[in-house]
């Protein structure tokens, strides 16, 4: 039997009442334990009489820490699909129009701005 660590929420908050969802989701859990044939009918028939007559998170301890451990993380995305072959480059993105406008304001803003700053240093 697994031992439960502190920062379960079986043990750390051992006594907070037990929700619809944490029954439903120990359900689950138990119903793919035994599905996969990874916990045997009687554990699975005791984890079920002991999820839907426990009165606290705590009571429910002894039916976590039978079951196997189970993936809590989503698997990585893989990356996009490229038309390139390795090591090549791809092509660039055109700007849209009004990303050109703004870099010409703004580039046209810059040289004003030195020319200004140019003259003043100068005199």
């Amino acid at each position: 039997m697994n031992e439960l660590p502190p920062s379960s929420k079986y043990v750390a908050r051992a006594a907070e009442p037990v929700t619809d969802a944490d029954r439903a989701d120990l359900n689950t859990w138990l119903n793919d334990a035994y599905s996969d044939g990874k916990i045997d009918e009687s554990t699975f028939r005791e984890g079920l009489d002991t999820v839907y007559s426990a009165a606290t998170l705590g009571d429910l301890v002894p039916v976590v820490a039978g079951l196997p451990t189970r993936q809590t993380y989503a698997e990585p995305a893989l990356g996009t699909e490229s038309s390139t072959a390795p090591g090549e480059l791809t092509p660039h993105r055109a700007l849209a129009p009004s990303t050109t406008l703004w870099l010409a304001v703004g580039g046209g803003a810059l040289v004003l701005l030195l020319l200004i700053l140019a003259v003043v240093l100068i005199f």
